[in-house]
């Protein structure tokens, strides 16, 4: 019987402009739910929105993917220009209210995957309750807003937010949001010490590092980028995954890495592919790419 999983947080609705095009696309919890589903889990997605999301969640629903709404009178709306040199600008233009969390079913595996503010504390308490393994992506606990413009602020009470989390997921990006400390190795442990039992840093084209019971140095597949937005939602929910089958942390990012692949060769979530295709590209990762996955003990200060 197929493990069951939940991607718990808001669609959106989201313009991503890029040096290879501009496209408007339903993102957000898409992304895990569509992994999770080409992976062959049985999935279903949580989101809050308007009528709006009505015709692309009965997409999703022919894809194999149960489909619950939460009626808002808005949906999240974005644009996403990765064009303006330097960081990546976001723009917000509508939200929804908070996500309640009405089901009663349990989960092998819940992602909770915020995007601007509508999951709660409560919400993650209550997933916790309900999952056998809990992953979490800090993106949207951290999001703030200034004159429509997509800021972030350091998230306050660390360990109530991550009691009992199995898997927590940050980028670059966030990582100053999540952390006070600067080498990569210390921000992990800092994190981990909120409670989460494995902390996921990405870094783009830098690869990733995975700190559990050991300390992994992920590098990237390399390939042609098109869209980058969604590849950390790809990477965490395909790395909850692999890790629910195998306890084995090198292995899930290293699987993770290859999945997180396919997104960025495509705007949306049309690239994500199957586990069929995933274990080719990790393969290929492990033989051909000059890759380097160090185990560093925790006793060591540096990443080598």
């Amino acid at each position: 019987m197929a493990e069951t999983f939940l991607a718990l947080g808001n669609v959106d609705k989201t313009t991503n402009i890029t040096k290879a095009g501009k496209e408007t696309v339903f993102g957000g919890t898409t992304y895990s739910a569509v992994t999770a589903r080409k992976l062959g889990l049985t999935t279903t997605l949580l989101t809050r929105g308007s009528d709006e999301l009505k015709d692309w969640l009965a997409t999703l629903e022919t894809m194999g993917i149960r489909t619950i709404l939460e009626t808002d009178k808005a949906t999240l709306t974005v644009i996403n220009d990765y064009t303006l040199g330097g960081e990546w600008v976001q723009k917000l233009l509508t939200k929804t209210g908070k996500i309640i969390l009405d089901l009663e079913d349990d989960f092998d595996i819940i992602h909770v995957n915020p995007l601007y503010k509508e999951i709660s504390m409560d919400v993650i308490r209550r997933a916790r309750k309900q999952s056998k393994l809990l992953s979490v992506e800090v993106a949207g606990l951290v999001r703030d807003a200034r004159n429509g413009i997509v800021t972030a602020n350091f998230l306050k009470s660390r360990e109530e937010w991550l009691e009992g989390v199995d898997i927590v997921h940050f980028s670059d990006r966030e990582r100053r949001f999540m952390s006070r400390e600067t080498e990569p190795r210390r921000i992990c442990e800092d994190v981990q010490s909120c409670g989460p039992r494995i902390v996921l840093y990405t870094l783009g084209a830098n690869g990733s590092i995975v700190l559990g019971n050991g300390f992994y140095k992920i590098p990237a597949f390399k390939t042609t980028e098109v869209d980058p937005t969604g590849a950390g939602d790809v990477f965490t929910t395909t790395f909850a995954i692999r890790y629910f089958e195998t306890e084995n942390e090198k292995a899930s990012g290293l699987f993770a890495t290859a999945a997180a692949s396919f997104k960025v060769e495509d705007f949306g979530s049309k690239n994500i592919q199957s586990r069929e295709r995933v274990e080719e590209r990790t393969k290929k990762l492990m033989e051909e790419v000059n890759w380097e996955t160090t185990k560093v003990s925790k006793t060591n200060s540096q990443v080598n």
